[in-house]
């Protein structure tokens, strides 16, 4: 597992900064599932992605402790009620004619940008193993997912759905999901 930590960051934070760490979490979380609404002013954006790196910062303490899924789950709805109720007017209002979902700061936000701060600071030796890790379409694609699609996810249900497959894919079944992701990713 270190050689592959020191992979990981080798190749995503050689530096090994939390501030890449912060970084790398939001920007992976909307690198391929949009947010913001169109013509969104900057100090806005800057705004926004003030309150989600100190959420995110908040995380640390607790983390470097072993916390549950369901701790970890309650942190995802956290991360998006807080977002919504303090930036409505900043983010993606229009549905998604495939998708019955609600817009806005989504759950497939809230848990990429933990997950992926959370892989960062584990691999740097300053969190406990993460209780669960990132979703996205590649490793549901890794996991044999019959839909890989994870971005219009909102809800913890659909969540644990996606979990279930990764948690299902691991030949150990008694591997952290952490470990296999960071394996397999």
């Amino acid at each position: 597992m270190k050689t592959q930590k020191a992979a990981f960051l080798n190749k995503f934070n050689p530096k090994r900064t939390l501030d890449k760490a912060l970084a790398s979490g939001i920007t992976a979380s909307v690198q391929h599932n949009s947010l913001y609404r169109e013509a969104l002013q900057s100090k806005i954006r800057d705004a926004v992605k003030c309150e989600w790196r100190d959420f995110l910062r908040g995380l640390v303490n607790r983390y470097a402790t072993q916390q549950s899924e369901a701790d970890y789950e309650r942190d995802i709805e956290a991360l998006k009620d807080l977002m919504n109720s303090k930036f409505p007017h900043a983010f993606r209002h229009d549905r998604h004619p495939k998708f019955d979902t609600d817009p806005g700061f989504r759950i497939s936000h809230a848990q990429k940008s933990i997950s992926v701060f959370l892989k960062h600071l584990w691999c740097m030796g300053k969190v406990a193993t993460p209780p669960q890790c990132p979703v996205d379409r590649v490793i549901l694609t890794k996991a044999h997912a019959q839909d890989p699609r994870w971005g219009r996810l909102n809800t913890i249900k659909e969540h644990r759905d996606r979990i279930a497959i990764l948690k299902a894919a691991r030949p150990n079944q008694s591997e952290p999901l952490a470990e296999w992701e960071l394996r397999t990713f």
